[in-house]
């Protein structure tokens, strides 16, 4: 077994020392909303089971009465009962003609088979409704949860894996709630019932069916200690096998240019290797441990054959009455007996099977929960508020940030930008730029120092609220599945279809939207690899105009920009960044020339800051940055 798989397991499994009954009850947590329906169910299941386990009795009872085999509890039982609803003494029934005896059985055990159809109908279409409402919910819970994470989440877990539990896994809930409750629930009252009545009818017999229960629970505990470790090394190699097919599809094109078409199918073998062989492992358990079952079944079943049959003959020849003083049975609880043995052997069969759907919805529930576990690392802190729009003023205090202990990104940084300001970053790959731009909009925390807004702490701001009214460009521009109009308001109705025209038009976008099929109601397909990286980039400036920012910031936007383009893109910007204050990080030095102030970054520290022309006179760090893109473009 490789070392990453092994550290994906870890990662896979609950952080929690949570036993299984505690998860049980966190589960079952979400039923309660629909506990109406779960309790009208469970009713029809209580009738359901009583209805199924009343033909061995039914069959029994007419064996000893239409024939005339002997006394019984069972023929006893159902003549009073068919005494109770015709009005005769139950002693009277047995001198009835054989076939109006046969005909009355008959209609009973049509009776019962009608019932029993109508009524598991009726509490499959509850609680199949409710396992659907429930997975609706889980599903909503854990992507709103999901939704709310931290950044930092996202950079350990891998796409194909977030997938799986919210696809899968929830699933796999959805199969317990649905159909292993209702299952569950009929066997064990089945159970109960059938064990009630071998007891009634004869205690000897009964001793002998359940004798072999011990053995299946047995069997059950060593197999639920085998298979949960199995189901768990099961779904985290699922896991990685979705997590690299998301990987290896979104980067095809990177694949198919250079050829390593080869390459990425010998991996992705290695990886399906890793799965089968855990899924053949968790199969080999539940192939021991079902005909472990069935064989104790068929053991219980043959000891009632041997015992009852002995006990039949010992009656043979004897009057009625003396069958029990005799030892004997008749041949109606002889038959009732079998067929009891073999319908109790049943549910336990079906337990056996649907163990199967628990354990699985069990370790579908640790992964689920370790998500919704996950608490995210920046969040509204007490006290936090919404303290309207933004002037836009922005300053680093002292700030020291690591995304890593002991690694240092951005070292006592001091920054002030003000209100209006355009403020260009530059600095090599690695310098910080990106951080001081996930520092304003708080998706990271600084590790000290403060970073500050219209002097305020970021941290004292609603989350929701800051954000609100900052906008962010980034140089891989994001296009969701739907209509045009739809990403550049990312579904916001209140935002007028005017405003979007008009941002279209700012920064040059409406002449290709016009052109497509449909205009602004044009769809978007494939996450907008239909539009060439220049449109994408004009939505992108679109999209930010339209939200009308006090705070815009430019991570490499123009990076994807032809020239002509980035004369429409920089009139566009004049215009953008009037009255707003604007944090640009530009590799092109020419993008940023215009800017009020230009910022250097070196191994994460302020080392030169002033204006185009004041930094080339220093000679410093800039002005190499300069000659050498200069150099290049000669």
């Amino acid at each position: 077994m490789s070392d990453d798989f092994e550290d994906d397991l870890r990662q896979e499994r609950i952080k929690t020392s949570t036993l299984d009954m505690a998860l049980l009850r966190r589960m079952l947590a979400y039923a309660w909303p629909y506990r109406g329906r779960v309790a009208a169910g469970l009713g029809l299941v209580l009738v359901s089971a009583a209805c199924a386990v009343m033909p061995p009795l039914l069959v029994g009872a007419m064996v000893d009465i239409v024939f005339r085999t002997g006394e019984s509890l069972p023929g006893n039982a159902v003549a009073r009962v068919i005494g109770f609803f015709s009005g005769l003494d139950p002693a009277a029934i047995r001198d009835w003609p054989e076939t109006r005896l046969l005909a009355t059985f008959g209609g009973l055990f049509l009776v019962l088979r009608t019932s029993a159809f109508l009524i598991d109908w009726g509490g499959a279409y509850l609680l199949m409704g409710f396992g659907q409402r429930v997975l609706f919910d889980i599903r909503q819970q854990l992507f709103t949860h999901i939704h709310g994470l931290s950044l930092s989440f996202f950079h350990r877990n891998p796409v194909g894996r977030l997938v799986n539990r919210v696809a899968y896994d929830v699933g796999n809930m959805e199969r317990l709630f649905s159909v292993g409750i209702v299952t569950l629930t009929k066997d064990t009252l089945m159970l109960g019932s059938i064990v009630t009545l071998l007891l009634l009818i004869d205690l000897r017999l009964a001793l002998i069916v359940i004798s072999v229960i011990p053995l299946i629970i047995a069997a059950t505990v060593v197999f639920r200690r085998f298979s949960r470790t199995a189901y768990r090394r099961w779904y985290a190699a699922q896991s990685k096998l979705n997590a690299f097919m998301a990987e290896t599809l979104a980067g095809v094109r990177v694949v198919q240019l250079f050829h390593r078409e080869r390459h990425h199918e010998a991996a992705y073998d290695r990886v399906a290797e890793e799965f089968g062989r855990e899924f053949l492992a968790q199969r080999r358990a539940w192939a021991w441990y079902r005909p472990l079952a069935m064989t104790f079944s068929a053991t219980g079943v043959g000891l009632v054959l041997w015992v009852c049959g002995d006990a039949v003959l010992r009656g043979t020849g004897l009057p009625p009455a003396a069958l029990a003083a005799s030892g004997a049975i008749s041949v109606g609880v002889f038959v009732s007996y079998l067929q009891y043995a073999e319908l109790f052997f049943q549910p336990i069969r079906d337990i056996a099977e649907k163990i199967d759907i628990v354990i699985g919805a069990m370790t579908s529930a640790e992964r689920i929960f370790t998500i919704e576990d996950q608490k995210p690392e920046v969040a509204d802190l007490p006290g936090a508020r919404d303290f309207g729009r933004l002037r836009g003023e922005v300053r680093f205090e002292q700030v020291d940030f690591e995304y890593k202990p002991g690694e240092p990104v951005l070292r006592d940084l001091d920054l002030a930008i003000a209100p209006g300001q355009t403020v260009a970053l530059v600095g090599h790959t690695g310098a910080g730029k990106t951080t001081i731009i996930n520092l304003v909009n708080r998706l990271y925390d600084v590790t000290s120092g403060r970073v500050t807004v219209d002097g305020r702490d970021v941290r004292e701001y609603q989350l929701q609220a800051l954000r609100r009214h900052i906008a962010v460009v980034h140089q891989d521009v994001f296009l969701f599945a739907g209509t045009i109009l739809e990403n550049l308001t990312l579904g916001d109705d209140t935002i007028p279809r005017e405003r979007v025209e008009a941002a279209c038009r700012q920064v040059g976008a409406d002449t290709f939207i016009l052109r497509r099929p449909g205009g602004y109601d044009g769809l978007v397909e494939g996450g907008g690899k239909t539009f060439s990286a220049g449109e994408r980039q004009l939505l992108s400036f679109a999209r930010a105009l339209v939200f009308d920012p006090a705070i815009l910031i430019l991570d490499e936007a123009t990076s994807s920009i032809d020239t002509h383009s980035e004369e429409l893109i920089q009139a566009a910007l004049r215009t953008l960044t009037t009255g707003r204050t604007s944090i640009v990080i530009a590799h092109r030095l020419s993008t940023v020339q215009r800017a009020d102030r230009i910022v250097v970054m070196h191994k994460g520290r302020l080392v030169e800051q002033g204006t185009h022309r004041e930094l080339l006179a220093q000679r410093g760090i800039y002005w190499k940055l300069y000659r050498l893109q200069y150099r290049e473009a000669a």
